[in-house]
């Protein structure tokens, strides 16, 4: 929530000095513990490290302090329509927003308002037009801003498309205990039959991008391991790999995959030349070692993300 050049009935304290009703020696400002880098590379979080409010004014700090004034931050993203707040304090502390809430322009920024009516609000850093004079405060007025920056959010979903065009995860029988899948000729995708318990399990969660390496990792890699060996077997000294393309349509996702990633043509001799292992995890930009961080992350967060409307 940018307030910009809008106009107030009593003095706001602005990070933009132009725009600002307190002497130059007050501010009211988003910081970091880490001014270099705030942002913390997180491949399922936009990571806002030791964040906090840097306030010089002590009127407006003894405010705080009680209780009649509350920083908070505002993290919008028009196009994936997200807005969220968060309280911010004098005391630095570490925001995860998910990335999958988030996406093109990221406009982060604070405001102060007041948590109650405030009587007679009067500062010394006001400038001249206001000096000595007393201001009554409503509730929710806004007494401090700062209009923060702006940053893109590019998602990489290489994985999730390639998963989504090949795959369809299907409720098995009752009775299956085991993971099962379909790979028949001319068949457009492959199909993975999960017990149907665990198919439940699967369905609540598989729209969160934090899951999906996980989810990924123990279900698509084993999968497509056996798969790669059985076609190398039946294609044994084939040499186009329009070939396998011909038998197996899904198999086109896995070259147009694989150019991305390695920018490089696959060829036969390629793919038949990689470990199945290895090829798989290729195509899926290494998804089951990366669901090892993310296990990490989840265990660390106690499998939450923080957040306060």
């Amino acid at each position: 929530m940018q307030i910009g050049n809008r106009l107030f009935p009593y003095p706001v304290v602005n990070r933009n000095k132009a725009l600002s009703d307190f002497k130059d020696n007050a501010c009211y400002k988003l910081a970091f513990g880490y001014p270099d880098y705030p942002i913390k590379d997180d491949r399922h979080d936009l990571v806002l490290q030791d964040i906090y409010v840097e306030l010089v004014d002590d009127t407006l700090t003894t405010y705080v302090e009680n209780g009649l004034l509350q920083p908070m931050l505002v993290v919008e993203s028009p196009e994936s329509v997200f807005r969220q707040t968060y309280k911010l304090s004098l005391v630095p502390q570490t925001i995860y927003i998910p990335l999958d809430s988030l996406s093109g322009k990221v406009t982060v920024s604070s405001y102060l308002y007041a948590t109650q009516n405030i009587a007679d609000y009067r500062s010394l850093n006001f400038i001249d037009d206001f000096e000595g004079i007393d201001f009554d405060l409503n509730q929710y007025d806004i007494v401090g801003v700062d209009d923060g920056f702006s940053i893109n959010i590019e998602h990489n979903d290489l994985a999730d498309n390639v998963a989504e065009s090949i795959f369809e995860v299907i409720r098995g029988k009752v009775t299956q205990k085991y993971l099962q899948y379909e790979a028949s000729k001319g068949e457009s995708k492959i199909y993975i039959y999960l017990p149907s318990d665990r198919f439940e399990e699967y369905s609540n969660v598989k729209h969160s991008r934090y899951f999906m390496n996980i989810f990924m990792g123990l279900i698509v890699i084993p999968v497509l391991v056996d798969i790669f060996n059985n076609i190398k077997e039946e294609f044994r000294g084939y040499t186009d790999i329009t070939d396998v393309i011909e038998s197996y349509p899904w198999f086109k996702s896995v070259v147009r995959a694989y150019n991305v990633v390695e920018k490089n043509k696959l060829s036969m001799e390629i793919f038949t030349g990689c470990g199945a292992l290895e090829f798989a995890q290729t195509v899926f930009n290494n998804m089951n070692i990366n669901a090892i961080q993310d296990a990490t992350n989840m265990i660390l967060k106690g499998g939450e993300i923080d957040g306060e409307d």
